[in-house]
C-alpha cells in the first residue's frame, strides 16, 4: 500500500526539528506486565520514549540482560518519588496496575493496552480495569484496531499501534543517529508531544482519516464487502464524511446476502447514529425503532418518541448517539444542553466509560434519596477513593454499602486481587 497522503509534511520531517522547546524533557516511568522485559508489549514505543527523555522500568527484580541500556530499573517506592516531580509521566502497560498507578497521581498518564494473556480475557476484572484506566488516561495506545475505534468513538486521545505499511514514514534524530519510524510510531510521537504540551488532539482524527483511506482503497480492489464497507462507514462517520451512509448501506446489503441473522442490530442500527449526528433526529429515531429487537428496546424507543414529540430533540439525539457508543458526540450535545436531564445522562455516560471522578462530581444530595441510590453512591465514592489511594476510606465505603447489599463486598475482593496482581507484575510472587 502507498504511504497515505494524509500524513502531513511536518510529520515526515525529523522529529528533532519539532521538539525544540524550552521545557525540560519528560521522564517516563514504565509499569510493565508480568514476565520481565522479554514480555514488554511495546518495545518500539519504549525506544521512542527513551529518545525523548529518561525511561525507568518498575520492577522488584534485577535488571535483565536483554533490557536496553537506556532504560533504568526502579522499585515501586522509587517510582512513587519520581512521579512526585514535575514533567514525569506514568506509562501503564497492564490494566491491573490501575489502583497502584492511579493512586500516585501522575501528571501525565499514558496507557499502552496489551493483548490479554492466558485467561485474562475471561476475567471481568480485565475490562473493568481497562475502562477505568482509559477514564484517567491522557493518551492511549493499542495494537487492536477494534479497541482503537472504540476509543475514538469515546472521544479519547488514542493511537492505533499497527498498520499495513512497513516503510519508514519519517525519522527521529537522536544524537548522531537518525532512527526510521513507521507511520504509527510517528503518529504516536506527535500524539505524545501534543499531550505533553497540553494542545488539542489532531492525531486521532488524522489516523482515522488514514484508516478511511486504507479501507476505501481496499474496497476499490475487493468491491463492496460486509466488513470492509462497514469499517469504512465507521471511519467516515467519525470524520463527518457524508459518504458514511452509503458505505453502511452497502455493508448492510452484503451482510444480508451473506445470511447474517443479526445484521439489523449489527449493521442497520448504526444508520441511526449517522442520521442523528447529521441532525436528522426523526429519521434516526425511525431507524432505531426498526432495529429495536426486544421488549426493553421497544419500550425505550416509545419513550424516545414521546420525548421527540415533546420537543426534546437534543436529548433524543444524544441518546441515539449513546446507544451507538458515540459517547464523545453525545457528551458534546449534553454539555451544550445543560439542565437536570442532561446532568443525569452525563452521569450515566461517565459511569459507562470509567470516568469515576467526573461521575462523582455530578452527584447532588437530592440524588441520594433511598437505599439503592445511597448504596450506588457509596460504591462510586469507594472506587474514587481507591483510585486516589485512600484505601481505608474506600474499604469503609464498600463495607457500608455491603450492609444493604453484600455484593458490594466484591469491590473489596477486587482491591485484594489487584494487590496480588501488582506483586506478580513486579516479579515478587509467581
Amino acid at each position: 500500500m502507498d504511504k497515505p497522503e494524509t500524513i502531513p509534511e511536518k510529520a515526515t520531517e525529523t522529529a528533532s526539528k519539532e521538539g525544540n522547546t524550552e521545557l525540560p524533557p519528560i521522564r517516563y516511568i514504565l509499569f510493565p506486565r508480568k514476565g520481565g522485559w522479554s514480555t514488554f508489549p511495546y518495545p518500539d514505543i519504549a525506544a521512542l520514549l527513551a529518545a525523548e527523555g529518561e525511561v525507568f522500568y518498575v520492577s522488584s527484580q534485577e535488571r535483565s540482560e536483554d533490557m536496553p541500556p537506556a532504560i533504568s530499573v526502579v522499585t515501586l517506592p522509587e517510582a512513587e518519588l519520581l512521579l512526585q516531580q514535575s514533567r514525569t509521566a506514568a506509562v501503564i502497560t497492564h490494566p491491573y496496575w490501575l489502583m497502584a498507578a492511579a493512586s500516585l497521581h501522575p501528571e501525565i498518564s499514558i496507557v499502552l493496552l496489551p493483548e490479554p494473556a492466558g485467561d485474562e480475557a475471561e476475567s471481568p476484572l480485565w475490562e473493568s480495569c481497562i475502562s477505568r484506566l482509559v477514564g484517567i488516561a491522557s493518551l492511549v495506545g493499542t495494537s487492536s484496531e477494534t479497541r482503537y475505534m472504540k476509543l475514538a468513538f469515546q472521544g479519547t486521545r488514542a493511537v492505533w499501534l499497527g498498520g499495513e505499511d512497513t516503510a519508514p514514514a519519517g525519522s527521529l534524530q537522536k544524537n548522531d543517529l537518525e532512527i526510521p519510524l513507521k507511520d504509527y510510531e510517528l503518529l504516536f510521537l506527535h500524539a505524545l508531544r501534543q499531550t505533553a504540551a497540553g494542545v488539542p488532539d489532531t492525531i486521532t482524527p488524522l489516523q482515522c482519516s488514514m484508516r478511511a483511506d486504507y479501507y476505501r482503497q481496499l474496497r476499490s480492489k475487493t468491491g463492496p464487502h460486509e466488513t470492509i464497507s462497514f469499517l469504512l462507514a465507521a471511519y467516515e462517520y467519525l470524520l463527518d464524511d457524508a459518504r458514511a451512509a452509503a458505505s453502511l448501506n452497502e455493508a448492510f446489503i452484503h451482510a444480508i446476502m451473506s445470511g447474517r441473522s443479526d445484521c439489523i442490530h449489527s449493521h442497520y442500527r448504526f444508520l441511526s447514529a449517522i442520521h442523528a449526528k447529521a441532525g436528522e433526529v426523526g429519521h434516526a429515531l425511525q431507524v432505531y425503532g426498526i432495529s429495536a429487537g426486544n421488549a426493553q428496546e421497544r419500550h425505550h424507543y416509545e419513550q424516545l418518541c414521546r420525548w421527540l414529540e415533546a420537543g426534546e430533540n437534543e436529548l433524543v439525539q444524544a441518546e441515539l448517539l449513546r446507544i451507538n457508543d458515540d459517547y464523545g458526540a453525545a457528551l458534546g450535545i449534553l454539555d451544550a444542553l445543560g439542565g437536570e436531564t442532561a446532568r443525569h445522562w452525563k452521569f450515566r455516560i461517565y459511569q459507562e466509560t470509567g470516568r469515576v471522578e467526573d461521575a462523582l462530581a455530578l452527584v447532588h444530595a437530592m440524588d441520594i434519596q433511598d437505599g439503592s441510590s445511597r448504596r450506588d453512591y457509596q460504591e462510586l465514592s469507594g472506587t474514587a477513593m481507591a483510585l486516589r489511594g485512600e484505601r481505608h476510606g474506600a474499604v469503609r465505603q464498600f463495607l457500608e454499602a455491603a450492609m444493604e447489599n453484600e455484593d458490594a463486598l466484591a469491590r473489596i475482593v477486587e482491591l485484594e486481587l489487584l494487590d496480588h496482581a501488582v506483586q506478580q507484575l513486579l516479579g515478587e510472587v509467581p
